[in-house]
């Protein structure tokens, strides 16, 4: 019995020994064959790795002429995991078959190139919703198999699609965060005469929001600028300007000359001739005087004493800012007394450095749309439209020539009185009325309403009054009767394309650095070495990336650096973010209309320009201001925190680039694929 029990014993022992020998065996055998696998699919990522990057920077290129993927990374929206070997010269996968099999019947290598994990990455309207801007990965996935047993290796790289034009910014000609900071009044510092020619003072910052002729890209037809003038929703397709903080004023300058803005209310068929356009006061805000006919004595009582009927309206001109005149040497805007002497204190002739609406000649107008609570001042040269009932009385005043003006001087409350003469401004005796200010006005308040004086208005009102003298509307009013503009803060800003919000809300400097700094794809910690980094044999900047640079000396960063030549090619476009120190520009040209150049400071400082050669670049400078230095011509949007002001500031044009705004397809064209330089190796 002892036997049996001991042989059955054995015998178990034996059995468990065979089977544990066995399982041992295929355990080791099916580690041996995923470590082959294993070999295999690192074999093929080391083997073709050099052949699938130059296939896909071929196609990223577009050198091949396949655009698929770049049309896949460029669709709005979310992308889902797609493979790309299609689109790529796969011959590595056959190579790699044929080594595989030389090597085992039972073995594969097979490379994929894949897109994944890809999503939006500017999803917020109140800080830049762009459906384009995504974050992901390229991943080159290798998987080897041998006998059953499959090993994957995956290859990633981060890879980030970004607009090199800075968001909204590039929906504005100008960007001024507090363009009040030297007072209301800051920019009024320009003398200049009736031709718009400086007399004293620094020069203008002239800023054309739309397509010009002589542009560097994207150059207007003068025939369709002219056309498009007459569209009462022109605002709408040219650059808008900001003009942030507390309330500003602009003297605005009369003239076609250098400084010529007034173009609004004139006729410029000829720039040398100045056809003042009249402006009618409604009947109904008019003193009850003006609603009927009054006998009053005429004018030439030396031969009879005569009582006439005489009606009464109103109306007035609006003229610009003007010191001496070139015909007269008194100073032309006070003449005659017409606007107080407290007035011109209050204002003086200065005009202002600010010149938003480009220059007088047809087809360089540029009006736009403008946030901020920005006033606009005119002198406001005001008249009495008289009429004598009686036709031989009429037909002395139609032999009048030049024809009767009554012009309504401006007079202080402490002046007033009930019998001011008002009387034709020549002094002529011909017929007209022996009118006493208080025939026609019961108080200083309603004389105060009539008078020339000068004006100081909102923004909008001066637009939606130009919108008339383009239309040559009959029976022109002031402020307009059909408000096309109101004025706007900005608080409810809309910035969109087809049924695509790009943003909406209030804009803001530290939100647009945000949006701007996410979109980092390099950095580097000094200016020289984004030099040697960037700057190629033929001193041209080869970009193609947003790059940000720490300059943690706080040195001044020259574009281009000193010694190079003027002005700096630029080839790829994109973006610089110079993290401290102040910006110093002295010539850049874009290569192609595809590409644009953004400069980001975003710390304080001062941006400058040292060069009069042009700059096609965007500038994106909300904490920093403009200081003054070389008279300059860049062809972008700008954003400043100021602008400095005084006797010393050259001026300059800053001409909007409308290929770069958002609301148009032209946007497309200025994104950027960037694929990161780094491997992140991953095992499944």
């Amino acid at each position: 019995m002892f036997a049996v029990v001991i042989g059955t014993v054995m015998l178990i022992l034996a059995v468990s020994l065979y089977t544990f020998v066995g399982h041992q065996h295929t355990g080791i055998q099916s580690i041996v064959n995923g470590e082959i696998a294993h070999f295999l699919a690192e074999a093929g990522i080391n083997s073709s790795i050099g052949s699938v990057r130059e296939a896909v920077a071929k196609v990223m290129s577009g050198t091949s002429g396949n655009q698929q993927l770049n049309e896949i990374l460029l669709k709005p929206g979310d992308l889902d995991d797609v493979c790309i070997n299609d689109m790529l010269d796969a011959n590595w996968n056959r190579d790699l078959e044929e080594f595989a099999r030389e090597m085992d019947k039972d073995a594969s290598i097979k490379v994929e190139v894949w897109l994944r994990d890809f999503s939006n990455c500017e999803t917020a309207p109140g800080s830049w919703a762009d459906p384009v801007a995504k974050d992901g990965h390229l991943v080159i996935e290798s998987t080897g198999t041998f006998k059953g047993s499959s090993r994957v290796i995956l290859v990633k790289r981060r890879v980030r699609v970004g607009n090199t034009v800075p968001a909204w910014l590039s929906k504005f000609s100008l960007f001024v965060n507090d363009a009040a900071r030297a007072g209301e009044g800051g920019f009024n510092l320009i003398r200049n005469d009736y031709r718009g020619m400086i007399t004293d003072g620094p020069k203008a910052l002239i800023v054309y929001n739309h397509a010009t002729p002589d542009a560097p890209f994207e150059a207007g037809n003068m025939s369709d600028i002219l056309r498009e003038e007459g569209d009462k929703d022109i605002w709408q397709r040219r650059g808008w300007l900001w003009m942030g903080g507390r309330r500003s004023r602009l003297n605005l300058c009369s003239g076609a000359g250098d400084l010529g803005e007034i173009f609004h209310f004139y006729d410029v068929s000829n720039p040398n001739i100045f056809s003042p356009v009249k402006f009618s006061t409604p009947a109904e805000a008019l003193p009850e005087a003006f609603s009927t006919s009054l006998m009053i004595p005429w004018d030439k009582s030396d031969t009879s004493v005569r009582q006439v009927s005489y009606r009464f309206g109103h109306s007035f001109v609006l003229d610009g800012f003007h010191d001496r005149s070139n015909r007269k040497e008194s100073d032309a805007m006070y003449e005659g007394n017409i606007l107080s002497t407290g007035e011109k204190n209050s204002y003086s002739s200065k005009s202002s450095i600010l010149h938003l609406f480009g220059d007088a000649r047809k087809g360089y107008q540029s009006r736009t749309r403008v946030f901020g609570n920005v006033h606009i001042a005119f002198p406001r040269y005001a008249s009495l439209e008289v009429k004598a009932d009686e036709p031989d009385v009429e037909a002395l005043f139609t032999a009048v020539n030049p024809p009767p003006l009554y012009l309504l001087p401006s007079v202080s409350e402490s002046a007033w009185h009930n019998s001011i003469m008002i009387q034709d401004i020549m002094g002529r005796k011909f017929g007209g009325p022996l009118l006493q200010s208080g025939m026609l006005c019961r108080s200083y308040a309603d004389y105060a309403q009539l008078m020339s004086r000068i004006s100081e208005l909102p923004y909008a009102e001066s637009y939606n009054s130009m919108q008339d003298v383009y239309s040559n509307k009959a029976g022109r009013v002031f402020p307009s009767d059909a408000s096309i503009l109101a004025m706007d803060n900005g608080l409810n800003l809309e910035i969109s394309r087809d049924s695509h919000v790009f943003f909406k809300g209030r804009p803001t400097a530290q939100g647009l650095l945000q949006v701007i700094d996410n979109r980092t794809q390099i950095e580097v910690d000094s200016i020289n070495d984004f030099w040697k980094r960037f700057l190629n044999e033929r001193d041209e900047l080869e970009l193609n990336a947003i790059v940000s640079i720490k300059n943690p000396r706080q040195l001044d960063m020259q574009i281009p650096a000193a010694g190079k030549p003027q002005p700096m090619t630029v080839k790829g476009g994109g973006m610089i973010i110079l993290r401290q120190g102040n910006l110093v520009l002295r010539g850049i040209s874009c290569a192609s209309p595809d590409e644009a150049l953004t400069v980001v400071l975003a710390g304080n400082g001062s941006v400058s320009f040292s060069s009069t050669q042009p700059n096609h670049v965007n500038i994106v400078a909300p904490n920093a201001e403009l200081g003054y230095g070389s008279k300059f011509d860049m062809y972008g949007s700008m954003c400043v925190g100021s602008i400095y002001a005084d006797h010393r500031f050259q001026g300059g044009t800053l001409r909007f680039r409308p290929g770069q705004d958002p609301a148009t397809s032209g946007y497309n064209r200025y994104y950027k694929v960037f694929i990161d330089p780094k491997d992140s190796f991953w095992n499944e």
